[in-house]
């Protein structure tokens, strides 16, 4: 099959959009879901279980792309997701709808794989702006989610919802099928370690599960304490078999490049922070008045609030993609910490009007998008071509179990100052609250700089395509 690099930017950007698509489309659904099922829990664990599949095995269906060829990993991949859609789409049992968002969580491993086909099959000078289209892709796929979720739910019901994931998803199949070409993988030269290969599936599902129980049964639970211990135990265990192995399934000595370090560290501190934008904005916007911190928005406005920001981010990929080839790793990162960061400082006054957070929002997220376009590319500067989907992979595990972290960090935050309603049935959190909250996720997001400070402009080739540094 002849490359044709537009066709296959164009299938990888489809690819991405149906997946995160997947991952935001439920958001819109859940008032209706907890209406139909009967509780908020069991409506959560629709999302939840989406979540903790995908993490669960992001790093493993990386590294199988890289080894057998990515093209067919994620033609299975985006064929379970669907299959997985059309379940929930046809029944109204719960638990088959739960199995069916098992499912649709291996979409979740489609992302890192993506981005290594466009590093194995593009010209060098086309992949650090074909990188960043991809996170235009993802945050097209949650505008999409999010804005004609909310559509489906309103004038059919949510089992159209996942009708239409299922339509995306066969589209995305289609694509990838006829217009990206088959590459062989890099099989290892030693015998597959399988145990040290799925070793990480059940710790980080462990970890991750014990972040999610500790929101409702909080962080001494008995369950809770027990599920992260387990989970560490198993990280540690694995972590120290695949520093053993001559040739592991999951290489962690691919932290000791110092560019694929400072890329893991720096999105620890923008999930922890930055990352928990929609978040911290949705709860003061919808705040009531008589707070002083928060602009009293229904729910509706709240979430139109946020579009102009997503469609001025869909730029900011392509752009850091553009002075990575430009200028090299250190000036996207380092200047879309810095915008985000201004940001968050700019809004300690606390805003009191919709156009001030529409403006501050556009900032922040333009930052934080530009800054997630070009974590990829400088991992990419730093790995073996035979390991980029795992390694990428690995950085999207890391950010999302952080992410998890931080807005229990966010919440536990708010609520250190909180004001009670004047007839007591309710509290929301203070102005102090807030400005002590986007206070320390500045804070981070400066740090976040000053680490890009340290990267490495530019890999030298030789060593990018050997091993990492």
């Amino acid at each position: 099959m002849r490359s044709n690099p537009v066709a296959i930017v164009a299938a990888m950007f489809m690819t991405a959009v149906a997946a995160t698509f997947e991952s935001a489309m439920l958001y819109a659904a859940l008032p209706t879901l907890i209406r139909d099922f009967g509780d908020p829990v069991s409506a959560g664990w629709l999302v939840t279980m989406h979540m903790l599949i995908g993490a669960a095995t992001c790093i493993v269906v990386g590294r199988l792309g890289d080894m057998r060829g990515r093209k067919g990993v994620i033609l299975v991949l985006i064929a379970l997701a669907a299959v997985g859609s059309v379940m929930s789409a046809l029944t109204a049992n719960y638990a088959v709808v739960l199995a069916g968002r098992a499912l649709q969580g291996f979409s979740i491993g489609v992302l890192p794989l993506s981005m290594g086909i466009i590093r194995e099959t593009l010209p060098p000078a086309r992949v650090p702006v074909s990188i960043g289209l991809m996170t235009t892709a993802q945050g097209t796929g949650v505008a999409v989610g999010l804005v004609l979720g909310g559509a489906i739910v309103d004038n059919f019901n949510w089992h159209w919802l996942f009708a239409f994931s299922a339509f995306l998803l066969v589209l995305a199949w289609l694509a990838v099928a006829l217009f990206v070409p088959s590459r062989p993988g890099t099989p290892p030269s030693e015998p597959v370690d399988w145990v040290e290969g799925l070793l990480p599936a059940p710790g980080i599902a462990s970890v991750l599960l014990g972040i999610t129980l500790s929101k409702s049964s909080g962080w001494l639970d008995t369950q809770v304490l027990g599920l992260l211990a387990l989970g560490v135990v198993i990280l540690a265990y694995w972590a120290r078999r695949s520093l053993r192995s001559r040739e592991p399934f999951i290489d962690l000595r691919l932290l000791g490049s110092r560019n694929v370090a400072l890329v893991n560290v720096i999105s620890v501190l923008l999930a922890l922070g930055t990352m928990q934008i929609v978040f911290l904005f949705s709860t003061y916007t919808q705040a009531p008045t008589w707070t002083m911190a928060g602009l009293g928005l229904s729910a509706t406005v709240a979430g139109l609030a946020k579009l102009p920001s997503n469609l001025l981010s869909l730029f900011a990929g392509p752009l850091s993609g553009f002075l990575t080839q430009r200028f090299g790793n250190r000036v996207p990162v380092v200047a879309g910490a810095l915008l985000a960061a201004v940001g968050w400082m700019v809004a300690l006054p606390l805003p009191d009007t919709i156009i001030g957070v529409i403006i501050l929002l556009c900032v922040i997220s333009f930052g934080t998008s530009g800054l997630n376009a070009a974590m990829p590319n400088a991992i990419i500067s730093a790995v073996p071509e035979g390991r980029t989907s795992e390694a990428i992979g690995m950085m999207s595990v890391i950010r999302g179990m952080f992410a998890a972290i931080g807005a229990q960090l966010i919440a536990v935050s708010l609520a250190s100052d909180m004001i009670v309603s004047p007839d007591g049935t309710a509290s929301f959190p203070s102005a102090a609250g807030f400005r002590l909250t986007m206070a320390w996720i500045g804070g981070l997001t400066f740090v976040a700089a000053f680490a890009g400070l340290f990267l490495r402009g530019r890999e030298p080739a030789a060593k990018a395509a050997t091993a990492p540094a």
